[in-house]
């Protein structure tokens, strides 16, 4: 076995002099960058991007965090001052019901904002989102900055380059939405612990305790950082077993603990702008089962509050706050209000409702849910491995020979009790964030959440430079050719799907064209280009009508007919799949073609997939501001059995249809069956 210095003394090979190795992070970062900003400017609003903007923005005009407080708000906030800037029209927003209700409904909040601002409602997404990618930048710098320590200048190059190259982070930098900043937010926090570990100080204490806070700021996942950090530093004493003065080491480490997570909580609070800070346990109104109990008769008989939100109204009626009347009853919890509703509400999301709630006839034990899909099974469970699934499908080859790589260095190269702390402290957390997501939530919905553990296997492969710097004879040469060999393979297939990094798949799951075999969703599919149909069939198919059955929130009018150049329909469904979501006729409201007939048709791959979703009407865009329809599995996989004359950004299939299929599908549409069935 070889065994390298300890990390502290890893030298900088290669004449890496340190205004070189400033340079190559600033190229890293520049070019991630320039491919962020590239693809931003392509694409269209994702499905969350379009509620988290306008939330951003009511933050700031109204003081309240209480518009979807289903996420912590710092990347809403930071997405949301390039376009305050613009001056969006927002006066209407809130006399409306959808601002005035308790809690807000953010999806018709959503939709009006995009309403009022019609006519240049693409231009404040583009400025807001030239923004996040900085969050993405910060993170490329802690991962510079903690695998350089670990293993030296080119190790810290070489992480960051796979960082900076990565498709899947370059999907997500692009967005505002909280993913990419909370992997960031993560991997910032714990260095800066680790740091701390290495080196007590009451400087330490104050970088870290504000670092955690804006964790928090970040995403609900990180929470877990508050579990997390008590096992490195019980790791720490366990591996380098140094236990001299160890009654005074405990007294000072447990204070300065307390220290930093008063700290973090204070910076929630900052945050918040102090928002409800101190409102007692047991008034809150929860709804997950882990914050509540079963509501008695007697509570019940009293009068339970209502709420416009479906699923916290359902709840209510069956469930109360587990704390009130208890000894905690009054007691004031020292975090933000939306704080605590928000985090409520994310756990009523990964633990789901009873689904007799809401239907009577459902089967017991079955529980409400996403539907999610994965290698062509939809359903409302969803599967232990799943997110082992996707990385298995969208991580790219080289990505994972580096990777491998990674561990064979781990095995081979001795190491002392502080340098085995080291890879503890970077290669646990991805390993407890997996088990959490996979054994602990029943949320499916994308690769994006885990995404928090990318950071710390990149930083993981940094060891590969010290460990073929100590490799004599013939085995390094070849060595280090598979590791040029994994990152130039990265390379590639980035360069090869840019712009569309969110169809990222690696070449041996079937890459993105047979991606919808293996996932769909956020992981495909998000709504992101309708506007790159838009500029194909100005292209391709000028002043010819389209058949759009569009995924996405982002009203196809909004971008389509201010134009006037394109006419689009929704194409036909299959019996009884699709329903209008409000009982009350409008003259307006036109639905789905009757039958299927020759033409150009635009299908989401999602829909093609049978994924269930709401769609908006072609009428007029004055009453079809809101969806009108609901798409119920599986309306329009019918698609699936024509093959597309081309795909935008392999999220959207065109297909050219003749009579002659038409004649092949109309009966079918007519039984209602299903090309799954």
């Amino acid at each position: 076995m070889t065994r390298h210095p300890k990390t502290e003394t890893v030298a900088s090979p290669y004449g890496l002099t340190k205004t070189r190795t400033a340079l190559a992070v600033v190229l890293l970062l520049a070019v991630h960058y320039a491919l962020a900003f590239d693809s931003l400017r392509r694409e269209n609003p994702t499905v969350d991007e379009v509620a988290h903007l306008p939330a951003g923005i009511s933050y700031w005009q109204k003081g309240t965090f209480k518009l979807y407080h289903h996420n912590p708000p710092l990347s809403k906030l930071v997405a949301a001052i390039p376009a305050l800037l613009l001056s969006p029209e927002t006066a209407g927003l809130y006399t409306t019901r959808y601002w005035t209700t308790d809690p807000p409904s953010h999806p018709d909040f959503a939709l009006l904002f995009a309403y009022l601002n019609r006519d240049r409602y693409l231009e404040l997404f583009t400025v807001s989102r030239m923004v996040m990618p900085l969050f993405s930048v910060v993170g490329g710098l802690f991962v510079f900055a903690w695998s350089s320590r670990l293993y030296g200048r080119l190790g810290g190059l070489l992480s960051l380059a796979m960082w900076c190259l990565c498709p899947n982070i370059l999907a997500h930098a692009r967005l505002i939405t909280s993913d990419v900043a909370g992997a960031a937010m993560a991997v910032g926090a714990t260095y800066l612990f680790w740091r701390y570990l290495r080196q007590p100080s009451w400087k330490g204490v104050l970088f870290a305790g504000v670092a955690l806070g804006l964790a928090q700021l970040t995403k609900f996942s990180l929470l877990l950082l508050y579990g997390y950090w008590p096992l490195l530093w019980l790791a720490r004493l366990a591996i380098e077993r140094n236990f001299a003065g160890w009654p005074r080491r405990f007294l000072r480490d447990a204070g300065q603990g307390g220290v930093m997570v008063a700290i973090s909580l204070a910076t929630i609070c900052v945050g918040y702008g102090f928002e409800g800070v101190g409102k007692p346990l047991g008034s809150y109104e929860l709804a997950s089962q882990s914050l509540t109990r079963p509501i008695t008769p007697g509570e019940l008989a009293k009068g339970r509050p209502r709420s416009a939100n479906r699923l916290l109204e359902v709840s209510w009626q069956h469930r109360i706050n587990r704390f009130r009347d208890t000894w905690l009853d009054r007691l004031p919890v020292p975090l933000p209000a939306q704080f605590v509703l928000g985090f409520d509400d994310q756990k009523v999301e990964t633990e789901g409702l009873p689904a007799f709630w809401l239907d009577p006839n459902a089967p017991p034990g079955e529980k409400t849910g996403y539907p999610v899909y994965l290698d062509g099974e939809m359903r409302r469970t969803g599967w232990w491995y799943y997110y082992l699934a996707c990385l298995v499908y969208k991580v790219p080859e080289g990505t994972w020979l580096l990777v491998a790589l990674s561990f064979v260095a781990l095995v081979v190269v001795r190491r002392d009790r502080a340098a085995w702390f080291d890879e503890v402290a970077v290669l646990a957390f991805p390993a407890i964030m997996l088990f959490v997501m996979s054994a602990l939530t029943d949320i499916n919905l994308g690769i994006r959440y885990v995404l928090s553990i990318f950071p710390f296997v990149f930083i993981a492969t940094g060891k590969l430079v010290p460990w073929l710097s100590s490799l004599r004879g013939k085995a390094r040469r070849p060595m280090a050719a598979l590791v040029v060999v994994g990152l130039g393979l990265t390379t590639l297939q980035t360069a090869l799907i840019h712009p569309s990094y969110l169809a990222t798949f690696n070449w041996l799951s079937g890459g993105p064209n047979r991606g919808p075999e293996h996932l769909i969703d956020s992981n495909l599919d998000w709504g992101q280009d309708l506007v790159t149909l838009k500029r194909w069939l100005a292209a391709n198919r000028p002043g010819k009508p389209v058949g759009l059955a569009y995924f996405g929130q982002v009203n196809p009018n909004v971008v389509l007919v201010p134009d006037r150049d394109f006419v689009w329909f929704l194409p036909p469904a299959r019996a009884g799949k699709v329903r209008p979501m409000s009982a009350t006729p409008h003259p307006s409201r036109v639905g789905p073609s009757p039958r299927l007939t020759p033409g150009v048709y635009a299908i989401s791959a999602s829909f093609v997939r049978g994924l269930p979703f709401r769609l908006f009407d072609r009428g007029d865009p004055a009453f079809t501001w809101q969806p009108a329809w609901n798409a119920i599995e599986p309306a329009f996989d019918y698609f699936a059995e024509l093959t597309p004359v081309a795909r935008m950004g392999h999220s959207i299939y065109v297909y050219d249809v003749t009579q002659e299929q038409c004649d092949r599908i109309n009966p079918k549409l007519l039984s209602g069956s299903s090309s799954r069935s």
